[in-house]
């Protein structure tokens, strides 16, 4: 298995992104403009990938990063800074990544991070996606379409340089990322990394057809919900979260990881997602495509919101 320090050195190697000059303008009167003001950044945890990059100069500094979990062809993207301070919560609020790139609408749930304030937080392909062919809550074809080992569309997303978010009432904020192509690369291969430091093959990854399967989700769901923490509670708190498995060739679960994906303090689950999915998970394992089990993670987002 490769070192976790020579994962890093890699990675970092392979992200020799050069910095445009640093900027922050407003290019229409009705947009607010931010250009790039340092080099993209990448850092390799021991339990996700991100790459981040500054935007704008002084008071007005913003901050734009992605986050991975697991390998996935979505991620999390946030963007912090003064331009976003009169965005407000639970509004509608829209985003586009370039012409013919990723595009909708979603409900901010505000949230904050550290100097840089307000924070707005979403998941993308980041490249648009192609027409569905299936209906939505159709079973996945993993014979057609198996799992293997995903990762985000870096060739697809070479022509997206910029980044648009709007709100009614509020000043659209345009950020100038440049051409997302090499960053998403990079996180791609800091993702394979960190499946090995994990402890997996990364043929036998590739070999998964069909990921393992909680055949009695909706019991965990509930023995999860009935825990949210009462001081968030009170707060009207909510929060993101993300737990990842490690499932064996018998269903059995080895390790629990669970992480906080959004910019909230003080919500303290302690361990509880991982004591009900290894109370309560009945879990089919991976397999192959010639229908052999195999061991591999299992990654799933928990979402806490207070019902209005």
């Amino acid at each position: 298995m490769r070192s976790l320090a020579n994962s890093i050195s890699l990675l970092l190697a392979i992200t020799c992104l050069a910095a445009a000059n640093a900027a922050s303008a407003k290019d229409d009167p009705e947009i607010v403009v931010l250009k790039p003001s340092s080099p993209w950044n990448l850092d390799m945890g021991e339990h996700k990938c991100r790459i981040a990059r500054l935007f704008g100069e002084g008071e007005n500094q913003t901050i734009f990063m992605i986050d991975q979990w697991d390998p996935s062809k979505t991620a999390q993207w946030t963007v912090a800074g003064p331009a976003l301070e009169r965005y407000r919560n639970g509004r509608k609020t829209e985003f586009e990544f370039s012409d013919g790139g990723d595009a909708g609408e979603f409900d901010l749930v505000g949230s904050s991070l550290g100097d840089f304030g307000n924070a707005i937080q979403n998941s993308s392909g980041f490249v648009a996606d192609e027409a569905e062919t299936g209906e939505e809550d159709e079973e996945p074809d993993y014979a057609a379409n198996p799992r293997s080992l995903p990762e985000l569309d870096a060739k697809g997303a070479a022509a997206l340089e910029w980044l648009t978010l709007s709100q009614r009432g509020r000043t659209p904020v345009r950020l100038h990322l440049g051409s997302l192509q090499a960053p998403l690369a990079s996180m791609n291969v800091c993702m394979e990394s960190l499946v090995e430091f994990w402890g997996f093959d990364i043929a036998e990854q590739r070999s998964v057809a069909s990921p393992p399967e909680v055949t009695n989700m909706s019991t965990v769901v509930r023995e999860i919900g009935e825990e949210y923490p009462n001081t968030a509670l009170k707060r009207g708190a909510q929060a993101d979260f993300h737990i990842r498995l490690t499932v064996d060739t018998q269903g059995e679960i080895e390790n629990c990881v669970l992480l906080n994906q959004t910019a909230v303090d003080d919500f303290d689950l302690g361990g509880h997602p991982c004591t009900a999915f290894g109370r309560y998970a009945n879990i089919e394992p991976a397999r192959d495509a010639a229908g052999q089990p195999v061991r591999t993670y299992l990654a799933n987002r928990i979402v806490y919101r207070v019902g209005r």
